[in-house]
């Protein structure tokens, strides 16, 4: 990726190309120009965006000829070193949950079981129970650090206890995260590369022990439960399947999450309902739904093309990746809540791999949101002399680094 986007209709280079950084900050202008020109644009030699609404519920539900069941084999080129590091790993193994169905099917009965919405509610009481803690006495501040302070821990503190991560090993298993996803989206350079490759077989390492002594002390999590779902019909075939499965979770599961935290808190201090919402806090549900369909905190979602296609007069070839711009559904003007199929939004997805989840997400959001619009003294506002920073890119994830508040 350069440090600007160019993009590519049937009629040419669109008239609308930004850099990096303007899509970071605004990436719903962009959605709409490239709507309006080009609903299936080019931006790489074999990469596809489509902003078209309908387009896009149509290609989510045609999951033979869209397919996600390789969408972590990653999205840039990687170098020969680290190639050669990731070979007998399983970056490039096919996670159950992105495959068709029925196998898709059988294997979300096990990985979904603490996502839904009555094992969500249940875990309600120590979601709360977690945000008081990370916030302490918000009354005798003057500031605070949403993303940093809350934003960001809570969701991967409360995933590692569904999961089965014990507390003192959350921090690097989170950085070992981190690295895989970058070696997937990132454009680095080949030492860069060899050392995220290098801390993916460390973290597949880590999680092959951690699943033996998890198995043999019996402890309940949803490591245990997946392993004792091998060569059962749910279709968890072997460890490597949990490892994937678990790796993808924490990824998705924790940028979603504090994504929509950040991005909920930053929407409510820029429209200036801070104080309504505080009167009204039986609202906060659809608050939340709201900045999932201005705001979602997952921007796009990769479908690899399995069969060569045409879509609005250009041929996309067998092989090619085709990038579904979940930002774009709502967002576009004149496109909300259009089509036989259409909601609100799809910032969970759409079809058999909508986000299992996305009651966690949501629910997380909620307790924040109320949580602080109790505890905050006053209305606070951005500070001014550091303001909020968005992570950069924001293609697949738009979330911030930091999102300081002042009162």
């Amino acid at each position: 990726m350069t440090d600007s986007l160019s993009l590519i209709s049937p009629g040419g280079l669109l008239s609308f190309a930004r850099t990096i950084e303007d899509f970071t900050e605004d990436p719903y202008s962009m959605y709409r120009a490239m709507q309006s020109e080009a609903p299936l644009s080019r931006v790489g030699p074999n990469d596809f965006v489509v902003t078209d609404p309908q387009l896009m519920l149509e290609l989510f539900k045609d999951h033979s000829r869209f397919s996600s069941a390789r969408c972590l084999e990653g999205q840039v080129p990687i170098a020969g070193a680290a190639r050669e590091v990731l070979a007998d790993t399983l970056f490039f193994g096919r996670a159950l949950i992105n495959e068709a169905p029925p196998e898709h099917t059988a294997f979300r009965r096990t990985f979904g079981r603490p996502f839904t919405s009555a094992a969500v509610a249940d875990l309600e009481p120590r979601i709360r129970e977690l945000t008081a803690e990370m916030c302490g006495d918000l009354s005798g501040r003057h500031g605070f650090d949403v993303f940093g302070e809350l934003a960001f821990p809570l969701p991967i503190k409360v995933l590692s206890e569904v999961i089965g991560i014990p507390d003192e090993d959350r921090q690097r298993v989170k950085q070992w995260n981190d690295q895989w996803i970058a070696l997937q989206v990132l454009q680095m350079p080949e030492k860069d590369q060899v050392r995220a490759a290098l801390s993916v077989r460390a973290y597949e390492d880590y999680m092959r022990g951690l699943i033996e002594e998890i198995t043999s002390a019996r402890r309940a999590c949803l490591l245990l439960d997946m392993v004792d779902a091998i060569d059962t019909p749910s279709a968890v075939h072997d460890v490597n399947d949990v490892i994937v499965a678990a790796r993808m979770m924490i990824g998705a599961g924790h940028d979603v999450a504090s994504g929509l935290i950040g991005n909920a808190v930053a929407l409510l201090i820029e429209t200036g309902r801070w104080e309504a919402l505080a009167r009204n806090p039986a609202a906060i549900p659809d608050f939340v739904e709201e900045t999932l369909m201005l705001d979602p905190p997952l921007q796009s979602a990769p479908r690899l093309v399995e069969e060569s296609t045409e879509l609005h007069g250009i041929t996309v070839p067998a092989g090619a990746r085709v990038h579904l711009a979940i930002g774009a559904y709502s967002a576009l003007e004149g496109k909300r809540g259009n089509g036989p199929h259409a909601s609100r939004h799809i910032a969970f997805g759409y079809g058999v791999h909508h986000c299992v989840g996305a009651h966690l997400g949501r629910a997380q959001a909620r307790i924040v949101l109320a949580h602080l619009l109790a505890a905050i003294p006053a209305t606070p506002r951005f500070d001014e002399e550091s303001p909020p920073i968005r992570m950069p890119g924001g293609y697949v994830f738009r979330s911030f680094s930091s999102l300081p508040l002042l009162w």
